[in-house]
């Protein structure tokens, strides 16, 4: 893989091949399709949309990739966070049934986009642990493994010899492995998928930021860079950076900031010993570590950050701890990388599919899994776009949270509750 010609903030900006350097928006023009978004889940949305032969234009306020798409963990894991009895109790055994056929095929979407389109992204394929962070955990693994291949997925539950042999770590006393999960170069992903549109005759303009958007005719006029862009169809992508652009999307989850550190190529000697089978890791705390190897040897651990606009020295030093705690071998290894993002939680941990007006879709809140599931939600968007009928995933009002101008203050007393149950044991 080529190194980015760039300025590089993360890892993944430093070993990621070069971005597009598209340009900005500088005259007026009409378009069919507009998607608003260039990460994950815009990028498929247009890939997608430019399959069927729609005339789509992409619109990014940055670079492709700039924002979370482009700095998470990589972790291709499918399936959502709640169990499947929590789903049927609220959607219904028919819907339910459907968002876990969806879910749990999404990793599989992913890896066949990248070879279709033979994107350079290190993709991996090695599965991916949620380790069980304390005893009381390992019954709810158990029922969990019970609970989802039943609902067609494909996990295993393992006892602790099994996780120490795949993870090198006795940490976790027991885990539920997630066969079809892998990992890939965030950054090379979506910049693959930027150059896989591109090709496909897809417009696509950076540093565009969309000011407003108001209904007008029959479509919709987009402000941007001054210029005014007429639309028939739109699809906001923008995730945890809606911010006003719709400020009741923007009103319906909670952003948090996720950081991240990363050693250079360890010694052979310590590959061995650390995550020797190349699996991700995660655990069952509200509060939550993910860590993995890359394929050139690199130890990546992530967790809850204090900003999205970087790393500070607290927030390295913690994350230090925790892969020291978690694999002793790494006791004295430099982590000379670190980078944050800002990431968009949902109240009840599962993403949103809105039809906000006729013609106009938006999709979010992955809460940690937005490669595979915005891969496939692209998809579904692109068929609503269309005019096919949604039946993969529930298309649900948006709901503002509840005294959302206090939402720091209930995230400061969340984040201490959460700490108090992982603390006590109990699983996430």
């Amino acid at each position: 893989m080529t190194h980015s010609s760039t300025a590089a903030s993360t890892l993944w900006g430093a070993t990621a091949p070069a971005g597009l350097s598209l340009s900005a928006v500088h005259a007026p023009f009409s378009a069919d399709m507009v998607v608003i978004g260039g990460g994950v889940t815009g990028l498929s949305t247009a890939l997608h949309l430019a399959q069927s032969g729609a005339s789509v234009c992409l619109l990014d306020a940055f670079e492709i990739g700039h924002r979370a798409s482009g700095r998470n963990g990589g972790q291709v894991v499918p399936g959502v966070k709640p169990a499947p009895r929590v789903l049927i109790q609220r959607f219904g055994e028919t819907a339910a049934k459907a968002m876990m056929r969806f879910t749990y095929g999404c990793a599989d979407e992913v890896f066949e986009l990248i070879e279709r389109y033979a994107i350079d992204c290190e993709p991996t394929r090695n599965g991916w642990i949620q380790g069980a962070y304390s005893t009381q955990s390992t019954a709810y693994l158990q029922q969990r493994a019970k609970q989802i291949n039943s609902h067609g997925g494909d996990v295993e539950f393992l006892e602790q010899a099994a996780v120490q042999a795949a993870t090198g770590s006795s940490f976790w006393p027991s885990g539920l492995l997630e066969k079809r999960a892998g990992a890939v170069q965030p950054l090379a992903y979506v910049r693959g998928l930027a150059r896989s549109i591109v090709a496909l005759g897809v417009q696509v303009y950076e540093h565009s930021p969309v000011e407003t958007i108001r209904a007008h005719g029959s479509g919709y006029q987009l402000a941007v860079n001054g210029q005014t862009i007429n639309a028939r169809k739109v699809v906001i992508a923008t995730d945890a950076y809606t911010d006003q652009l719709w400020p009741a999307v923007a009103q319906s989850y909670v952003n948090v900031a996720s950081a991240q550190i990363a050693t250079d190529p360890l010694p052979v000697s310590i590959q061995d010993r650390v995550m020797p089978r190349r699996a991700g890791v995660s655990e069952t705390r509200k509060i939550t570590y993910y860590c993995r190897i890359d394929p050139e040897g690199r130890f990546v651990i992530g967790g809850r950050g204090r900003s999205s606009d970087g790393i500070d020295p607290a927030t390295r030093q913690q994350l230090y701890q925790a892969a020291c705690e978690r694999f002793p071998a790494l006791q004295g290894i430099a982590f000379p990388h670190g980078w944050a993002c800002r990431v968009g939680m949902t109240v009840d941990d599962l993403p949103h599919l809105h039809e906000l007006a006729d013609g106009l879709w938006t999709a979010y809140g992955y809460c940690g899994r937005g490669v595979a599931l915005g891969t496939a939600m692209g998809r579904v968007l692109s068929q609503a776009l269309r005019g096919l009928p949604v039946q993969e995933f529930p298309v649900t009002p948006v709901r503002r949270i509840p005294l959302y101008p206090l939402r720091q203050v209930g995230a400061v007393a969340a984040l201490q509750w959460y700490r108090l149950r992982d603390a006590m044991g109990y699983p996430g």
